[in-house]
């Protein structure tokens, strides 16, 4: 039997005994133990059986899985999940929340693009950070702030919540100066710097930072990031001591191929490329 039909039986059979008024569903960490299996896997599998049509999804936190034929067998014993899809649907059919709906292609040629981001988005506890590969022109950047506004319309993010660009092309020649910009700079770090400086990553914090151009990023700056999406810490160039944190949702974009163009310490980093098709 195939890990893909062990979970498919699980999903049903601890579907059958939530309790409908409580519970939303399964999540894949649960599954996960019950079978001896790693949780990506499961989590992998599950959203696969969601795209088949064979499981519902439950974006809350965490993420939650159903049987859809459990479900559809007794739905008024499931009213968590009913409202859910209610809710869905009602959001779904409103251009103010769904905001893919102006990406022309949404429900078509880019809908498991869409998909891809929503997943992000919406993946505990802070979402996903995800790499936009395409060609120029193919719509990166507009998918970017897309995202940020989905984020933020379905409450992943403040409403406030700040939306930063940084493209990395403008710097790719200044590694001092690039890191001033992105991570911020103490009084003295350089010359001209006569005070302290605020960076990219501070003013994003609770929102979203877009780095395009990714591909232009030299390899200190992707050490320094790495770090910054392993731990969520950053120093200000200049500080040698002082640690600082910031919760910052990452989106980067690309036109290259990312294995002949970033460290492979960094690329690990990024669990979630995401292909945009060419025109053409």
């Amino acid at each position: 039997m195939t890990n893909k039909e062990k979970i498919r039986i699980k999903l049903k059979e601890l579907s059958l005994k939530i309790d409908g008024s409580m519970e939303y569903g399964i999540n894949a960490l649960t599954i996960a133990d019950k079978l001896g299996l790693q949780r990506n896997l499961v989590s992998h599998v599950l959203n696969e059986l969601t795209k088949e049509e064979e499981a519902i999804k439950i974006n809350k936190r965490p993420v939650y899985f159903m049987s859809k034929e459990v479900y559809e067998e007794d739905s008024d014993r499931f009213t968590l999940i009913s409202d859910y899809i209610k809710e869905i649907n009602y959001l779904n059919t409103n251009n103010d929340i769904d905001n893919f709906k102006e990406l022309i292609g949404a429900s078509g040629s880019l809908k498991d693009v869409v998909q891809q981001c929503k997943s992000a988005v919406s993946y505990p506890p802070n979402g996903l950070p995800f790499l936009l590969i395409g060609s120029s022109g193919v719509g990166k950047s507009f998918l970017a702030q897309k995202v940020y506004d989905y984020a933020r319309n379905c409450s992943y993010i403040k409403e406030g919540a700040p939306f930063e660009i940084f493209n990395c092309a403008e710097y790719a020649n200044n590694p001092e100066l690039f890191s001033a910009i992105l991570f911020g700079s103490a009084k003295g770090a350089y010359t001209g710097a006569d005070s302290d400086r605020i960076g990219l990553i501070e003013k994003a914090n609770g929102g979203y930072l877009f780095l395009d151009e990714i591909h232009r990023l030299p390899p200190e700056g992707q050490e320094k990031l790495f770090l910054f999406l392993d731990k969520g810490i950053f120093r200000r160039l200049g500080e040698t001591e002082k640690k600082r944190y910031a919760n910052v949702r990452l989106i980067f974009a690309t036109t290259e191929n990312p294995e002949n163009k970033f460290l492979q310490t960094f690329l690990r980093r990024i669990p979630l490329i995401v292909k945009i098709p060419s025109f053409k």
